[in-house]
């Protein structure tokens, strides 16, 4: 439910950044096709972007992490500062309102830190326990984001927090089984 509210918010020749991890994984196969010029932050997300034709697929290179085959550190920031993207879609290990958006990895915080850099408008997907942790690693704050597209089971008070750092919240609706 989470990737198909994130792939409705992108039109054909949108330039887009898709973050790693499993939801982003679920978002690149949403867009798969779609007509999109398109960064994918790891093997996994560039594969489903580049499985059905129509999107130009670009990987940013450097060193890729063996379980996630993510791209990470600062020859990946370094790529990602070389474009400029309407959407920067995100995941985080944790969003806790206080904190702020952190992962367990620098090189990912680095990534991450250059995507909102350099699109115009960052998308965090993120089911509600992400509200409720944190990771050793800061990329951000609420005030960075333009969406947070979640679920309905989300605490009120993360809701508030983000509309009050600027954020527009989009609450996933159910899929149909």
């Amino acid at each position: 439910m989470l990737a198909r509210t994130v792939a409705g918010l992108i039109s054909p020749g949108d330039s887009v950044l898709i973050d790693n991890g499993t939801t982003a994984l679920a978002v690149a196969e949403g867009l798969s096709g779609l007509g999109i010029t398109v960064m994918a932050l790891s093997l996994h997300a560039a594969a489903a972007l580049a499985r059905t034709p129509g999107n130009e697929v670009i990987v940013p290179g450097g060193v890729v992490g063996p379980d996630d085959l993510a791209f990470t550190g600062p020859g990946a920031a370094e790529a990602v500062r070389a474009m400029r993207f309407d959407f920067a879609i995100l995941g985080a290990c944790a969003a806790d309102p206080e904190t702020g958006l952190t992962v367990a990895g620098w090189g990912d915080a680095q990534v991450k830190r250059a995507a909102i850099e350099c699109a115009r408008r960052v998308v965090l997907v993120a089911t509600p326990d992400k509200f409720e942790r944190t990771a050793a690693h800061r990329f951000g704050s609420l005030k960075d984001l333009d969406t947070i597209v979640t679920t309905r089971d989300v605490p009120a008070e993360v809701i508030f927090d983000a509309r009050e750092a600027g954020a527009t919240v989009i609450v996933a609706s159910e899929e149909l089984a």
